[in-house]
């Protein structure tokens, strides 16, 4: 029966290669989605997982916003004093609270990443953020000497690399969160603010002010007994100078602008789902009509009716999978160009795509397209199955 179904196929090349294409290109854009959405929601939840604070507090100067804090490594290099670490420490429903100084590195020779990245230093005493994300590490306690690498950085541990024109040792290296925490180097606190105050060509820092006295930020870990949200908007009302930036805020309004992607995506593949399962109908229907005396000649010499329904879901079922292969192959080549593309336009932190999404979004590409094949043609399939040899041969045309 293969061998049958397979010359039949190739008999008729020009119709099977167009019923392949349109099955192709409706796999291509539902892979294309799936794998989007799939891995876009899955970025959203482990940053939200991994990201430890509750709510980070910054400078009232800073024209930072949750994203950029949260999801990219653009350097922002403002400060506050370090008294507002001792005042957000006295607010209620506050459990945990760590400093960071924020700097970065620069486009030149002076550093062996050769680009501006985020530099955070932080205190490994009261720090709950890093320590939760290391994957690795190379130091029994971290010293002014070790820093510890994003998880976009392989292979550095127990090497050395030079940032600001000092060499450290790459003490540790960091889980992957789809954040912008894998593009950013972390070093304790007072040795970031050292290294930034004697780097000749980085003027950061405000003029005369010691940045000893000086954080960024203030990770705040709550206790349970009150929500970020409500935390955030009792901080307004504190009179502390400073921001507080709740990072379900954050996490929840990327959930908004993805759905919102989603919907429109989704609405135009179901067009194009339309038109496709219209197209592959009619083209079933055409060939159906084109092989009547063909189906009744079968009939004739004894195929059973069975047998031709088979046939005919058995042709349309195989180039569903050819279909149904290309189209999912073509898209997992796309799905990164168009990840990149969509998180630059609409903003959205990306996320760790992986072998087992690839397979998954590929299985359901190809079990879809057998699905809108079989329905197309199970009606013509039913109707050459149904035809008496005598009608058949004389209503039709052998091809």
């Amino acid at each position: 029966m293969f061998d049958l179904i397979w010359k039949n196929i190739v008999r008729r090349k020009n119709q099977s290669i167009l019923t392949i294409a349109i099955t192709a290109i409706t796999i291509f854009t539902f892979v294309l989605f799936f794998g989007v959405f799939i891995t876009m929601r899955q970025g959203l939840s482990e940053s939200a997982d991994r990201l430890g604070a509750d709510a980070i507090i910054i400078p009232s100067t800073a024209n930072a916003n949750g994203y950029e804090l949260l999801y990219t490594s653009n350097p922002e290099n403002e400060y506050m004093s370090i008294d507002v670490m001792k005042q957000v420490e006295k607010l209620d429903g506050v459990e945990k609270i760590s400093p960071q100084f924020f700097s970065q590195t620069i486009d030149g020779s002076c550093c062996d990443f050769g680009m501006e990245m985020r530099l955070v230093g932080f205190d490994p005493n009261s720090d709950f953020v890093v320590k939760s994300l290391l994957n690795q590490k190379d130091y029994e306690e971290l010293t002014d000497q070790d820093i510890i690498l994003g998880g976009e950085f392989t292979d550095y541990v127990g090497k050395t690399a030079r940032v600001l024109d000092t060499p450290f040792h790459v003490g540790g290296e960091l889980y992957p969160t789809g954040t912008g925490l894998d593009k950013t180097i972390f070093l304790k606190i007072d040795r970031a603010r050292q290294i930034t105050k004697d780097a000749e060509n980085l003027n950061v820092l405000p003029e005369g002010v010691d940045p000893s006295t000086l954080i960024s930020a203030v990770m705040v870990k709550l206790d349970g007994s009150i929500t970020p949200d409500k935390f955030a908007h009792d901080f307004i009302f504190s009179g502390i100078d400073a921001q507080c930036i709740s990072t379900t805020d954050t996490v929840a309004a990327l959930q908004t602008q993805l759905a919102g992607i989603s919907k429109i995506i989704f609405g135009i593949w179901l067009a194009l789902l339309a038109v496709a399962v219209l197209a592959l109908v009619g083209r079933f229907n055409a060939l159906a009509k084109d092989r009547k005396k063909e189906i009744g000649l079968m009939r004739a010499i004894g195929v059973q009716k069975k047998q031709v329904f088979m046939l005919i879901i058995g042709e349309a079922c195989t180039m569903a999978l050819a279909g149904g292969a290309a189209g999912s192959i073509a898209a997992g080549l796309c799905l990164s160009p168009v990840m990149n593309m969509i998180q630059t336009t609409f903003m959205l932190p990306p996320a760790v795509w992986n072998i087992g999404m690839t397979i998954l979004s590929g299985v359901l590409g190809v079990v879809l397209s057998l699905v809108i094949c079989f329905c197309a043609a199970i009606n013509s399939a039913i109707k050459s199955a149904s035809l008496e040899p005598q009608t058949a041969i004389t209503q039709g045309e052998v091809n």
